[in-house]
């Protein structure tokens, strides 16, 4: 009941950073605008809920503006990029390049672009704001002798909203994102917590492979008075005779990672295998050169 609670308290406060970050930017003028605000402002609150620890102390906070600066930083640089592409390609459309030249190669360079930025976040970012620019530079009824600058008036509109929108949805998903760690019930503020399904490094490895209650995992030196030295696995049969199975032949300085039925055992061979349980004492008695138990 209570995940389903902290579940729900989640989705309820990003349903607030969409409407706080729409509010806040919707009398800018032009659709990238309303899209960067909204965008960035998921992608701060996700990032922030998503820390495997927070809090309002010093450190943590150093830890937050280590995470988010070159993700603000390389978004606002593929957000510049698509902003130049569109005004290139917008500008040589009214000189005469195709419409659909334009479109496409708008589209295309923008976003390779935006996906070469190291850190960049997301590339319809980019994507967004140079269509956005192309399409406005298109509607332009006509230019006058001065061109250039009734171009730049364009272009510097759309930048200015565009970057202001940017800056609010990062500050409306940082601040909503900080408030939500704060009331978030303390198993869910980091991700060691049983609350969230650990990473594999953090579990065990019985855990991880599910072998099943009648089965373990052993590691066993083969001793020089075993029968097994000196034969290939297909001959000495563990897999036959016992229900084992090989998973590596650790042999100084190299490990055989699924070995062959033609790979040779020698002494002081570490195997590692998984086997029946009923069946561990005889192998290891057998690998130990003992006899095995009737």
């Amino acid at each position: 009941m209570r995940k389903k609670l902290a579940i729900v308290f989640i989705s309820a406060m990003r349903a607030i950073v969409v409407g706080v970050a729409y509010f806040l930017v919707r009398d800018l003028p032009g659709l990238t605008s309303s899209f960067v605000s909204i965008f960035s402002g998921f992608l701060s609150f996700d990032l922030i809920v998503a820390m495997p620890k927070f809090s309002i102390r010093l450190r943590h906070l150093k830890d937050l503006f280590v995470v988010l600066l070159p993700r603000m930083s390389a978004t606002a640089l593929s957000l510049a990029g698509g902003l130049v592409v569109g005004v290139l390609f917008g500008g040589l459309t009214r000189l005469g390049l195709p419409v659909l030249a334009g479109a496409v190669l708008t589209v295309g360079v923008s976003y390779s672009f935006a996906s070469q930025v190291k850190g960049s976040i997301s590339s319809y970012v980019g994507l967004v704001s140079a269509v956005e620019m192309f399409d406005r530079i298109g509607r332009i009824s006509s230019f006058t002798d001065e061109w250039l600058q009734d171009l730049a008036g364009v272009a510097g509109q759309l930048v200015y909203g565009t970057f202001l929108a940017l800056l609010m949805g990062w500050l409306v998903g940082i601040m909503i994102g900080i408030a939500t760690r704060l009331f978030l019930p303390r198993g869910y503020r980091t991700v060691k917590s049983p609350a969230y399904a650990q990473p594999l490094w953090m579990r065990s490895f019985k855990d991880v492979t599910h072998f099943g209650e009648d089965k373990v995992l052993l590691q066993i030196e083969l001793s020089e008075d075993s029968p097994l030295v000196y034969h290939t696995l297909a001959e000495v049969g563990l897999g036959r005779d016992l229900g084992v199975q090989v998973i590596s032949i650790i042999r100084s300085p190299q490990e055989i990672i699924s070995p062959r039925g033609s790979d040779v055992l020698l002494p002081l061979d570490q195997l590692v295998v998984v086997a029946p349980s009923a069946q561990a004492q005889n192998l290891i008695s057998l690998m130990k050169g003992r006899v095995l138990s009737e």
